[in-house]
Formats: structure tokens, sequence, C-alpha cells
């Protein structure tokens, strides 16, 4: 899951195929196909792994709301990590001005 980062206004927001862009107005990006984006170069890009997202709602619905927050912070933890906007850090997205 591709996420966009704004250090001016905060905001991080997800991606789909219509340009999207943060509440300043600074930081913009869409997809342009399933699994490649473009963005303005002007924010950071996250990644959530796919996989580890899926594991952590599996194991968040299965909890009901009977766990305490420690359940949560072992089980429904999620990877994710900030990388380049281009390059081989971050093979599926390109910057265009």
């Amino acid at each position: 899951m591709k996420l966009l980062y704004c250090p001016t206004c905060l905001d991080i927001f997800n991606l789909n195929f219509e340009e999207k862009k943060c509440s300043c107005g600074r930081v913009s990006g869409k997809y342009i196909d399933n699994s490649n984006a473009i963005t303005n170069g002007k924010g950071f890009s996250l990644a959530i792994g796919n996989g580890s997202f899926d594991i952590a709602l599996h194991s968040s619905i299965l909890s009901g709301n009977e766990k305490d927050r420690a359940y949560y912070l072992e089980l429904c933890r999620m990877i994710c990590w900030f990388r380049p906007n281009e390059g081989p850090g971050n093979p599926h997205t390109k910057v265009e001005e």
C-alpha cells in the first residue's frame, strides 16, 4: 500500500487513479496502474506491507473488544517504512513535476 506524507501540513494520504493532494496542496500523486505511481516528489513515500496489514487486520478482527493494549501492540503491528520517491529503493514510483 502506497501512502504519501507531507512534512508541511502533516497529512498522510493513500493514492488512487485520480490525482490526490495533501491539505496544503504541496504534495500530490496518483496510481498509473495497479502497482506503479507518480508523485511530484515533494513529500515522502511510505509503504505498508500488504501481508503485514492483512495479519494486523485479521488479528484485530479476531480480538473483538476484549483484548488489552498489550495484545494490539504485540499482534496487530504493521511493518511500515519510508523510502525515496523514486530509484532502486522504490522501483514502482516515479517523480513527475
